[in-house]
């Protein structure tokens, strides 16, 4: 039985945070050493975070107050990353209702956004890439089951949307805030590349001139040290947050065995092991442990210290870090939803329920 099989035929309202902990995901990374993928603080607080979520939801659907189809669909994502569908699950009604809310943002020409400009509330080409992603992943998990919103189809809203991340590549590879081809800098592009991996994963046709132009543009940006610089043509230097994200872009499209990959997944490594500080800004702590969460799991094939060890000193970060009250993550200085949901999808990689989490 395939996957998607398995998600359509299996009860997953019995589903809980604490269900993959009781089954004790272990690893066996490395010789003689068994590592906990899940332990209870972590179950713990991925439960606390995904209430927390559910509190900050309203009824429209959106969660968060600012840049709503961003924080919406990576909510989403993180109440999906349990097993939870439109129908079936603990968090099924906030998954619905997120997908409603996200529907609704699609515009005819496939643009993704809440009606505000960037700046006024509005999420800009972050937004869209996650909310494209948001709507790839559900289509994965659930195929034609939920393709039908409204009268709207999923499928056809995820194709359109596709249409307009491929307009909106600049000539360099990269993509910039606004959906138009004319500007570039890595921390968008990152969300295109993984929202255009998923799409593709789930049967829409995505132009190989794109993927690979994306490609090129990380690995240009990529500096000596392995770091990526925040636009092409900056230098060396490049940040904790864009260097997990450019590693994430090498792992996506299978680079694993790549020469620059490793060499950012190097650099990488030595900001998630704290040898290397600079270039590390707090006020994006939570788009950098996104990817550096997801880098980590990815590049495991390449060395498990990348999982044993990175993911492990990034869990042990995220639960001393959580609002021990509200269950939030508020590190970013938004309300708490964008650092939660963030914090909970990478907790929740090791149960690996979302598509793009797959080994």
């Amino acid at each position: 039985m395939d996957r998607r099989a398995f998600l359509k035929n299996t009860a997953l309202a019995g589903i809980t945070a604490a269900g993959p902990a009781r089954a004790s995901l272990l690893a066996q990374e490395r010789a003689g050493e068994r590592f906990e993928e899940v332990i209870p603080e972590q179950v713990e607080a991925i439960k606390k975070g995904l209430d927390f979520l559910v509190r900050s939801q309203g009824q429209s659907g959106a969660i968060g107050r600012t840049c709503q189809v961003a924080f919406t669909s990576l909510a989403g994502l993180a109440f999906m990353a349990g097993g939870n569908t439109p129908t079936r699950g603990v968090y099924a009604e906030n998954v619905y209702k997120a997908l409603r809310f996200i529907m609704r943002c699609v515009s005819k020409k496939g643009y993704i956004n809440e009606g505000a400009g960037r700046g006024m509330g509005g999420s800009g080409m972050h937004g869209h890439g996650y909310g494209l992603l948001f709507l790839a992943e559900l289509y994965g998990m659930c195929g034609e089951i939920q393709d039908q919103l409204d009268n709207e189809s999923v499928k056809d809203a995820i194709a359109r949307a596709v249409g307009l991340t491929e307009y909106a590549q600049d000539p360099n590879g990269g993509w910039l805030y606004d959906p138009h081809p004319n500007g570039h800098e890595g921390s968008v592009t990152v969300t295109q590349v993984q929202a255009l991996r998923a799409a593709r994963n789930v049967g829409i046709q995505v132009s190989q001139k794109v993927i690979d132009k994306g490609i090129s543009y990380i690995k240009k940006s990529t500096a000596a040290d392995g770091t990526i610089m925040y636009r092409l043509g900056m230098g060396s230097g490049g940040s904790y947050a864009l260097t997990a994200a450019g590693a994430c872009v090498y792992a996506y499209y299978g680079l694993y065995d790549d020469k620059m990959a490793e060499k950012c997944m190097k650099a990488l490594y030595s900001f998630v092991s704290g040898k290397r500080h600079a270039g590390r800004n707090m006020s994006f702590d939570s788009y950098s442990t996104f990817y550096a969460g997801q880098a980590c799991f990815f590049m495991k094939r390449k060395d498990p210290k990348y999982w044993v060890e990175g993911f492990g000193r990034i869990r042990k970060e995220l639960l001393a870090s959580q609002n021990k009250g509200s269950g939030s993550w508020t590190t970013d200085g938004y309300d708490g939803t964008y650092g939660t949901a963030c914090a909970t999808l990478v907790l929740q990689i090791p149960y690996r329920y979302l598509p793009i989490f797959q080994d």
